[in-house]
């Protein structure tokens, strides 16, 4: 037997000895605020238009030519390059653990889909409203909490023993996916460029059209 199994069918034998009614209860509890306070600070956080809020252009002394320009994209390649996608895989990687752990019967591959599709249209809708953002961050994960309380199969440890120890082969495929999120919170990031751009574009020229 693998060290793996052993740890596996000591965590099953510790839960399935907690028969009192009292013991069950503390653990549910226990487990139920940790994943709502995990979903609180997760779509709070992943909803907005901005992720990351360090403005390291503050730290750019240069305030015009070549130089500064240069500077500029070094900050925002590290912003949004380096710090971005560390971030989104870790947020991407913890709910597609949920998901494994809660909805039953899903295959991996569908599980990092779902897990994907998620995290992609949340940034995508940050983009248009932050409220929508949220709302929608939120709905699956507490859809599939309230699923799986009122499922007999909840409260059956082993099975939950079984899915985490496939959470390592979420692992296999999950590069693609997160390049898949990263290319789309850019192409969103350009777009919003390119509106704000034409939007300061049009305000410089309603002046001068008054004018004349």
């Amino acid at each position: 037997m693998s060290i793996t199994e052993v740890m596996i069918n000591s965590v099953t034998n510790f839960l399935e000895a907690q028969t009192t009614p009292i013991a069950k209860l503390i653990l549910l509890t226990t487990l139920i605020a940790i994943y709502a306070i995990f979903i609180f600070y997760f779509y709070r956080f992943l909803a907005k238009k901005n992720l990351i809020e360090l403005n390291l252009n503050q730290y750019n002394k240069y305030s015009a030519g070549t130089t500064f320009k240069i500077i500029a994209l070094a900050f925002y390649i590290l912003e949004y390059l380096i710090l971005l996608p560390i971030i989104t895989f870790f947020w991407f990687t913890v709910l597609s653990m949920l998901i494994l752990l809660l909805a039953e019967g899903l295959a991996l591959e569908i599980v990092l889909l779902i897990s994907a599709a998620l995290v992609a249209s949340v940034r995508v809708t940050s983009f248009i409203s932050e409220s929508l953002s949220q709302d929608l961050a939120k709905m699956l994960p507490l859809t599939l909490l309230g699923v799986a309380l009122t499922n007999p199969r909840f409260f059956e440890f082993v099975s939950h023993i079984g899915r985490i120890a496939e959470i390592p082969l979420l692992f296999n495929d999950i590069l693609y996916y997160l390049v898949f999120i990263i290319i789309t919170e850019l192409a969103m990031r350009l777009i919003d460029l390119i509106v704000h751009i034409r939007k300061e574009g049009e305000a410089l020229k309603t002046p001068d059209e008054e004018a004349s």
